[in-house]
């Protein structure tokens, strides 16, 4: 018999309120803390011969995470942690949005639910790394802690961003998102229906492109691993 790891969970957050698609990994955590907090209110009665009993009315969750601060070519953040920065400060809709913590081993721990997020830098000392710490609160449906394993499903490349915008004709540019790896040799990445010039895959959520030849204005751009095809995500480029 040997110890759970601590560091067994990933953490991946969406847009997505119906919790369904364009899953991302949040990277470079270090420090992970989900809690349930049940309201109790008092059940006491003469039946119970003097002991007080209770009985839960309510349940609140938050999840904590700290993590690194990390760039990627160009001096480009995680995606998954620039998708939660985004709400910050926001009202309704868009200060919400999905997330879901589960074990990489494929254990039975999975959780999703819709959450409003708390964004704290730390480490602000001029000898410390850059780490940001982010308290999910859960709002609008119950959290599911009966989800099936994301980790032991296979998943579809999803595209989050392309910067910088306007690179036309051999110009390189970074396509963020998340499910990269497995990247189909010389045709996973095309500008309207073109394929790239050339790319590179920097990691799971983060390929450099070269555009291909192409007219100026908006070009669908796509991803395509040995699992399918992205979704299609629109980039205004140059000639």
């Amino acid at each position: 018999m040997v110890n759970a790891l601590a560091r067994k969970f990933a953490v991946q957050v969406t847009t997505d309120t119906t919790l369904t698609t364009g899953w991302t990994n949040l990277n470079g955590i270090n420090d992970l803390d989900p809690e349930i907090t049940p309201n109790l209110e008092d059940a006491s009665a003469y039946d119970v011969n003097g002991w007080s009993t209770s009985e839960p009315t309510l349940q609140a969750w938050t999840l904590q995470a700290t993590f690194f601060r990390r760039y990627a070519a160009g001096n480009v953040y995680d995606a998954g942690q620039e998708l939660v920065r985004a709400t910050v400060g926001q009202f309704a809709a868009a200060a919400r949005i999905g997330v879901r913590w589960f074990d990489k081993n494929g254990g039975p721990e999975a959780y999703s639910g819709v959450a409003i997020p708390t964004w704290k830098r730390s480490n602000t000392a001029v000898k410390n790394l850059e780490m940001a710490q982010v308290t999910f609160t859960g709002t609008d449906i119950a959290l599911n802690m009966n989800i099936t394993n994301p980790y032991t499903a296979t998943l579809n490349p999803i595209i989050t961003g392309v910067t910088p915008a306007g690179i036309g004709t051999a110009g390189a540019v970074t396509i963020q998102g998340s499910n990269f790896t497995g990247l189909v040799a010389t045709t996973g990445v095309k500008f309207a229906g073109t394929n790239a010039t050339s790319f590179s895959l920097l990691n799971d959520s983060q390929i450099v492109a070269v555009l291909p030849s192409g007219s100026a204005g908006t070009a669908a751009v796509t991803v395509t691993t040995s699992v399918g095809a992205s979704n299609s995500f629109s980039y205004t480029r140059a000639a």
